[in-house]
């Protein structure tokens, strides 16, 4: 089964050449240009993974991350990507489902690597 991933960021061409990226890999991927547009993806089809950026309009990342935890559905693990944090990965993350985070720029072969180690093990929460 393919996966399918959401991206979830602003910078239009930085999520067309993720996209682009990670569908040459075989993935199945949608974007979005802000949380509000997520949101509304994830409540409409089942997602494997969700590629996050935190510096948004109308929704940023982290008011996303709250929204999506509400609720008792089955969330699907979350890797921010964005210049706007550092690269640890605390307590607080896990707890709202984050299972990676990458440092905008970001390399493309790195997040597709970095997604397919996010999938394998970050089951939906």
């Amino acid at each position: 089964m393919t996966a399918r991933i959401l991206i979830i960021d602003d910078d239009v061409i930085l999520a067309g050449l993720l996209q682009l990226t990670l569908e040459l890999e075989g993935f199945e991927v949608d974007t979005a240009a802000d949380g509000d547009e997520g949101l509304a993806l994830v409540r409409q089809k089942p997602f494997d993974l969700i590629l996050l950026d935190l510096v948004m309009p109308r929704m940023d990342g982290i008011k996303f991350l709250r929204l999506l935890n509400e609720g008792d559905a089955k969330r699907p693990p979350v890797m921010i990507v964005s210049s706007a944090t550092g690269t640890e990965l605390t307590e607080q993350h896990r707890a709202m489902g984050v299972v990676d985070i990458a440092r905008k720029p970001v390399e493309p072969a790195m997040l597709v690597e970095r997604a397919r180690a996010a999938l394998a093990t970050g089951a939906a929460v």
